[in-house]
């Protein structure tokens, strides 16, 4: 079994009757929605940045036959 730690926060009030009506509504545990939520939003979060430093680090465009030619040698 995973370990957990109690993690505590405070959540603007219509967040929370959201959050409350969704899990009634459809019969999921509080926790389960919260957790999957903050994991989704971390992954997008780590994606944008590695877009970001991918962007900085890009070499711009390069036509196929160039890149095609420093594969070969230069030939």
């Amino acid at each position: 079994m995973p370990k957990t730690h109690a993690f505590a926060t405070r959540l603007p009030t219509d967040l929370t009757l959201a959050l409350d009506e969704t899990c009634r509504r459809l019969g999921l545990r509080k926790n389960f929605v919260v957790e999957a939520a903050l994991k989704e939003k971390l992954e997008d979060l780590l994606d944008a940045d590695d877009l970001k430093e991918s962007a900085r680090n890009a070499s711009g465009f390069h036509a196929w036959d160039g890149v095609k030619k420093s594969l070969k040698g230069g030939k």
